[in-house]
């Protein structure tokens, strides 16, 4: 009996294994398709058909051939701009030319009318997998546009350089290094051209994956400031997930004492930048805590009753003060905190 339910469990085990590596495996197959999808505009980039009425991307960045591309990309200075430059190729050619033109991002004006009849739609008979259907094509529509923005830039990277410096092979994009900075080499692919054994004026063909490849144009088309950006970008985009995750979670002490250790590393990040509006304003927050403001409250209560009010103090943290003398500033910066400081004490 004993045997038959480990037997059981292993051919359990290796189902689910075997589910997982489906996972792993469609992420792959993703990233290929990818790379397929990129050689295709690309083609059709060098025969001249990268285009749709009077769009294409050299009418889009407002450059005469792919010699402008990085230049003009390199010379935006913002995210946003680079942003708006990729919603206008992937809203203008990308999605278009591959029969997708349902999904490119319009803000609909709609009339009252239109509106009613919405409604009326959403309360008509709800059949079975009515619901489930329809967020299986979000979900379909969501990955189209989702995969047409991370493409964007890797093919107009392609599209900048040389058609001999770059080769689809086996599903992957083969990239002549020695046209590319020693920078961007040893930052992308993490060794030095010079160690490369080629003659001089040879080229040496590195392989990359789909992830290769955005971190790749990413690199040779954004400016340091704006990579400096997008990463700032995706960091915090972390830090807000993380901190809405482990507030709304159970309580434990094991939790807290982790996230004392972060909010103090944090307290340490903002004052060796000198990033003091920021600790200011998180002083300012801990005296509106209802909670901990009650139970400070609560140990002073006994003094101010014992001695009838003839002493009144108030409890700051560690700090003891007293309470008749207190002077409350409502200032959320450096800046503000020093002009009311100085107007309330006459600091000439």
């Amino acid at each position: 009996m004993l045997k038959n339910n480990l037997n059981k469990g292993v051919i359990m085990n290796k189902q689910i294994n075997k589910l997982f590596n489906e996972i792993g495996n469609n992420t792959l197959n993703n990233e290929k398709t990818s790379i397929g999808i990129i050689e295709q505009y690309t083609i059709l980039n060098n025969d001249n058909k990268f285009k749709i009425n009077n769009y294409s991307i050299y009418t889009i960045l407002g450059v005469k051939n792919n010699a402008g591309i990085v230049a003009e990309l390199r010379g935006q200075d913002t995210l946003i701009k680079l942003q708006g430059i990729r919603k206008s190729v992937v809203d203008r050619l990308i999605l278009p030319i591959a029969d997708f033109k349902h999904l490119v991002e319009v803000d609909e004006k709609k009339t009252k009318v239109e509106k009613n009849k919405d409604k009326a739609e959403k309360k008509a008979n709800v059949e079975v997998d009515k619901v489930a259907n329809k967020s299986d094509e979000k979900i379909r529509a969501n990955a189209i546009r989702t995969t047409a923005n991370n493409i964007c830039y890797p093919i107009l990277f392609l599209c900048s350089q040389d058609k001999a410096n770059y080769k689809f092979k086996d599903n992957r994009v083969m990239v002549n290094i020695m046209a590319l900075s020693e920078e961007v080499v040893k930052s992308v692919f993490g060794f030095k051209k010079d160690k490369i054994e080629v003659e001089q004026g040879s080229k040496f063909f590195v392989q990359c994956n789909f992830t290769l490849l955005q971190k790749l144009s990413q690199k040779v088309l954004f400016k340091v400031e704006v990579m400096r950006k997008l990463t700032e970008q995706n960091e915090t985009e972390s830090l807000e997930e993380s901190t809405e995750e482990l507030t709304k979670g159970a309580y434990s002490k094991d939790k807290a004492k982790k996230m004392l250790k972060s909010i103090c590393s944090q307290l340490d990040y903002f004052d060796k930048n000198n990033s003091y509006d920021e600790i200011l304003q998180v002083e300012n927050h801990i005296r509106t805590l209802e909670n901990y403001g009650e139970e400070l409250e609560l140990i002073v209560q006994a003094l101010r009753k014992q001695t009838n009010n003839s002493i009144n103090k108030d409890i700051y943290g560690s700090w003891v003060v007293d309470n008749n003398n207190s002077v409350e500033l409502s200032a959320n910066s450096m800046d503000k905190l020093r002009e009311q400081f100085n107007k309330q004490f006459k600091v000439a």
